[in-house]
């Protein structure tokens, strides 16, 4: 097992055309974003404006969730659907997809390759996360949170707006301690 806290001061923020959009993690750690060249990213991004369309990402499944405020998503030809905080959305990176949203919204993605096995789930206070073996799973939340390692009995203290990676080489439990807001959990099974 191996773990490690990446700060805010560590994310790397740069503007898109709709706000600003802050890199959580990438996997594999050298993958350049533009290059397309990434198993998977972690995202969160901020809105300018109250309408904006996605980039293409075709080769990518997309969660996305609001963290903060509302967000309506449109899914050309398909299905709208609107987004209260922490109501996730799951989708083909390659469809036509644009969004409204309050000018409060901030977003959480996660991103990975097409064919991948991964999840993303929303924990609350108390509640435990099964994470299988040979996988990498990023805990996030807006305010300061406790992991437990169930099977260790270590508790771990990570800051609000901070980034917990955990890649396993056997199961593990976790266990949410001291959480105001719901932890998010994206899990990526390595293969």
């Amino acid at each position: 097992m191996k773990a490690k806290i990446i700060k805010r001061e560590d994310f790397i923020t740069a503007k898109w055309a709709g706000g600003e959009t802050t890199q959580l993690a990438i996997y594999p750690e050298n993958a350049v974003f533009a290059d397309r060249d990434f198993l998977w990213r972690i995202s969160s991004a901020t809105f300018t404006a109250t309408e904006s369309t996605f980039s293409d990402f075709t080769g990518y499944q997309r969660y996305i969730l609001p963290l903060k405020g509302e967000l309506s998503i449109y899914h050309n030809g398909l299905y709208d659907r609107h987004l209260k905080p922490y109501e996730v959305e799951y989708f083909d990176g390659a469809w036509t997809t644009r969004s409204t949203n309050s000018p409060d919204c901030r977003d959480f993605n996660f991103i990975v390759k097409s064919g991948s096995l991964a999840r993303l789930q929303v924990l609350l206070e108390g509640e435990e996360y099964f994470v299988r073996e040979s996988a990498i799973a990023a805990f996030f939340s807006m305010d300061d949170f406790e992991i437990e390692h169930i099977s260790y009995e270590e508790r771990i203290g990570i800051e609000g707006f901070s980034l917990y990676v955990l890649e396993t080489d056997s199961e593990e439990w976790i266990r949410i301690f001291n959480a105001e807001s719901p932890v998010i959990v994206a899990e990526y099974i390595l293969k």
